[in-house]
């Protein structure tokens, strides 16, 4: 998961950070010329990757045991359609129209209960030498907490409704308010997340005005932040706004 595909930006008043399928072909393609799904991954396989390989475009590294540590599990690999280029922006929208319904899957919950875990998202293209193959496909992965350092998942991801351990829920922890699991030292918890119901993403301004109306009575401290999905993930369907009540850990 790398910068290029976070699944969502810094925004808010007091500032946040939020994160983000359909499952694909789930098999490995035989190889052939112009084969589209040529090496597709296989969705539930799990991987080891570091912060340095999560920050990539593509991984084509073998899985691992998904009894023993890992970092990521991929949830849906889709074909891209004819159109857009694997390496352009506009494919950064039908990545997140496939991995966001897919981690909501993945887990188990509802979209605001999503918002509410330290989960996220990222996505994957063919390496260069498999697109020279023909490959046209699109992998989402899931991990858990800030992708620069990203923590073991467990054997269970499905999370049910909230509220959720502290293991997998939502938290910010340092000054640059990273996400993590709220069983790490943090300094404020996801406490609500509020579906906003405006067809575009509302300008800086509106943002700010529309997160302190809305957080401050979902929130149980004076001091909070909010965040909001990035424009892509806005444009795919992520309209939720996530609160965070400050902390005392």
């Amino acid at each position: 998961m790398t910068s290029r595909l976070r699944v969502a930006a810094v925004a808010g008043l007091l500032v946040a950070t939020v994160a983000a399928g359909v499952t694909g072909p789930t098999g490995g393609a035989s190889a052939g010329a112009a084969d589209p799904a040529y090496e597709a991954p296989v969705v539930g396989q799990c991987h080891h990757m570091d912060a340095d390989e999560l920050a990539g475009s593509s991984y084509s590294e073998a899985a691992v045991d998904c009894a023993g540590p890992h970092t990521s599990v991929t949830i849906a690999v889709e074909l891209v359609p004819a159109g857009p280029a694997l390496d352009s922006r506009s494919l950064e929208r039908f990545a997140l129209g496939t991995c966001l319904p897919a981690q909501r899957r993945a887990l188990g919950t509802t979209a605001r209960g999503m918002r509410l875990t330290a989960y996220d998202v990222g996505w994957f293209v063919p390496t260069p030498e498999q697109q020279a193959a023909g490959a046209r496909w699109v992998r989402c992965d899931l991990v858990l907490g800030d992708p620069g350092l990203p923590q073991p998942l467990p054997s269970r991801v499905r999370v049910g409704r909230p509220p959720y351990d502290d293991a997998v829920a939502r938290c910010l922890a340092g000054p640059d308010h990273r996400v993590t699991v709220c069983s790490a030292r943090h300094t404020h918890r996801a406490s609500e997340a509020l579906r906003v119901g405006s067809p575009r993403l509302p300008n800086e301004k509106g943002r700010t005005r529309i997160g302190e109306q809305r957080c401050r009575g979902a929130v149980g401290s004076r001091a909070y932040r909010f965040a909001w999905p990035s424009r892509a993930a806005w444009q795919a369907g992520d309209r939720t706004l996530i609160c965070y009540t400050q902390t005392r850990r």
